[in-house]
């Protein structure tokens, strides 16, 4: 009985660190369908008036990834994943949702915008295990904007209300944004991540609330008449609640009723030169850094990435980029062979070589396919057996229709 109460304690501590070492911001990896409006947009906020505008986009699209992050955050507790000794979890992942948007000038400076993204998730895969992660989101966007003269960048106040249900009740959370914006070259947020069961101490950090406030600043600087730069900075504090459990209290090494605090601070620069009238390429560098009162959490990231993106023709696009990430966690030294952190160990470090392709492609008027595949390649200098899981391969393949009217 003793040695299976030992075998469950090290599964938990086990996801725990899983979750812990993959907790790790991509930053500049998230991509965005727009990249090639944003590249070849020479102002740094287009000149504009408020105008009404009704808009109904419809989403439909298949993901296939081979590592879906539940598999490093499973709670040991309530999910039917539990005790698994594979955490690289394969699945196809189902989206359909719709996107409502109406834009109403009050006066000739005034706006409001309102928004509405119902979004249902299924998961395939793992012999059905993978259903309770199965999702209902719902997003409700409230902005309000003053356009003080056409040249100038607009003032907008945003309230963003997004109400996650999953089969597993566990994981239904309130999140809350509230934010204000000069265009795009100063922002602020205040964001509420809420779970429905705050009092529960579950292995699982993911299921932790936290309180965050970010600020940042976007320069945008015309080179030459086909080089463009572009800097970005921003800062963020975020706090955590304290119902951590007695495995991720000692993983971490935070002591009971201690709460987590982290400082935040990212950085990148953008070389955008516009080749021709259907090529653009772009060459980037960003730095982020973590600093926390728990040094367990402390590390410093930096990537380099490179992409080229190609018109098609008016509606339609490519993009390539190429990405090499590398994190350094100040405080976690190097395990060898059995697990053991020797004298003068190393300092624990990743490496994550990306790559990622897209294809914008306009079937009809109204009609668009988007295809994405990205690859990710990890690896750590950790020695220790128990955690070479650290050194993965990461397929995601998607297609996505959207449809508007």
């Amino acid at each position: 009985m003793t040695n299976y109460v030992h075998v469950i304690k090290f599964k938990a501590v086990l996801f725990t660190v899983i979750f812990f070492a993959s907790n790790i911001p991509i930053g500049e990896s998230q991509l965005q369908t727009d990249f090639g409006k944003q590249l070849i947009q020479q102002k740094a906020e287009p000149s504009n008036t408020i105008e009404p505008e009704l808009l109904i986009d419809y989403q439909f699209s298949n993901v296939f990834n081979d590592h879906i992050e539940f598999g490093l955050s499973i709670d040991p507790n309530t999910s039917s994943l539990a005790g698994r000794e594979d955490p690289q979890l394969s699945g196809l992942i189902n989206r359909a949702g719709v996107n409502l948007q109406g834009t109403l000038p009050l006066g000739d400076r005034f706006g409001v915008k309102l928004q509405y993204t119902p979004q249902f998730e299924n998961y395939i895969g793992e012999n059905g295990q993978l259903n309770e992660f199965d999702a209902m989101t719902d997003i409700i966007v409230t902005e309000v904007s003053f356009q003080a003269t056409p040249d100038l960048p607009a003032l907008l106040l945003s309230h963003q209300l997004q109400r996650l249900n999953r089969e597993d009740d566990a994981y239904d959370s309130i999140q809350r944004q509230i934010g204000l914006r000069f265009g795009k070259v100063l922002e602020y947020n205040l964001r509420l991540n809420r779970f429905d069961d705050e009092e529960t101490r579950r292995e699982d950090f993911l299921l932790v609330g936290s309180t965050s406030h970010q600020g940042g600043a976007r320069l945008q600087l015309g080179l030459l008449k086909r080089l463009l730069g572009k800097l970005e900075y921003s800062i963020e504090r975020e706090s955590y609640k304290d119902n951590l459990n007695i495995l991720v209290l000692g993983v971490a090494g935070i002591k009971p009723g201690e709460s987590r605090l982290d400082m935040r601070q990212f950085g990148s620069a953008k070389l955008i030169q516009i080749a021709s009238d259907r090529v653009v390429l772009q060459e980037e560098f960003s730095i982020f850094m973590n600093s926390s009162n728990v040094d367990f959490y402390d590390f410093l990231s930096a990537e380099v990435a490179f992409s080229a993106f190609y018109k098609i023709d008016q509606e339609s696009w490519a993009r390539l980029r190429l990405s090499r990430l590398g994190v350094g966690f100040d405080e976690r030294r190097v395990r060898n062979e059995e697990g053991i952190i020797l004298e003068n160990a190393a300092q624990r470090r990743d490496t994550q070589l990306g790559l990622n392709f897209q294809l914008n492609w306009k079937l009809h008027e109204r009609v668009t396919l988007l295809a994405d595949y990205q690859l990710i390649k990890n690896d750590t200098n950790e020695e220790a057996v128990f955690l070479d899981f650290l050194n993965y391969t990461n397929n995601i393949a998607s297609i996505t229709i959207q449809a508007s009217h």
